[in-house]
């Protein structure tokens, strides 16, 4: 069996999830995880994709068929996994050049992974100017705390509330 990582881009429209899903299906794969989302009028996302050996050619070239969208497949060769702790963390504050920046530069530093990223910014119409939101699922070292997470990040600025949650 092969793990597959397919990243996938390409104008939206209706019926691509579709077309994903028959292709994995009728060239004997099993769709693992997956996300997807509609950005700017694009269709983006990465599927994990579980294949026998035997069918992995018919399915990349099938995959690589759909004329609609541009697909990229890697072979996951994952062996390890490194001890971790999961966490959640959420930055709010107004919106400014910069932030995403910061804030993964801070977590480089202490070692921490960046498991899922999703961002958004928000009208918010009592305070006259937009509001930025990034939810954060990282995966930290044991060795580093919350705390420390915590005492890092607030040093970016006074406009940002930092929020972290350890996921059981």
């Amino acid at each position: 069996m092969k793990q597959l990582i397919v990243t996938i881009i390409g104008k939206d429209k209706p019926g691509l999830v579709e077309q994903l899903s028959d292709t994995v299906y009728f060239n004997h794969a099993n769709w693992l995880s997956s996300s997807l989302s509609q950005l700017g009028g694009q269709f983006a996302g990465i599927i994990q994709i579980d294949v026998a050996d035997k069918h992995f050619v018919s399915l990349r070239q099938a995959l690589t068929d759909i004329e609609a969208l541009q697909i990229h497949i890697v072979e996951d060769h994952t062996q390890t996994v490194t001890p971790s702790v999961a966490q959640q963390l959420t930055v709010t504050g107004n919106d400014r050049r910069g932030i995403v920046k910061e804030v993964t530069c801070h977590l480089t530093q202490l070692g921490v992974n960046i498991a899922k990223l999703k961002t958004e910014t928000k009208s918010a119409p009592n305070w006259g100017y937009p509001i930025f939101e990034a939810e954060f699922q990282l995966q930290t070292p044991p060795e580093i705390s919350v705390t420390m997470i915590q005492q890092q990040l607030e040093q970016l600025a006074d406009d940002l509330t930092i929020d972290i949650e350890t996921l059981s």
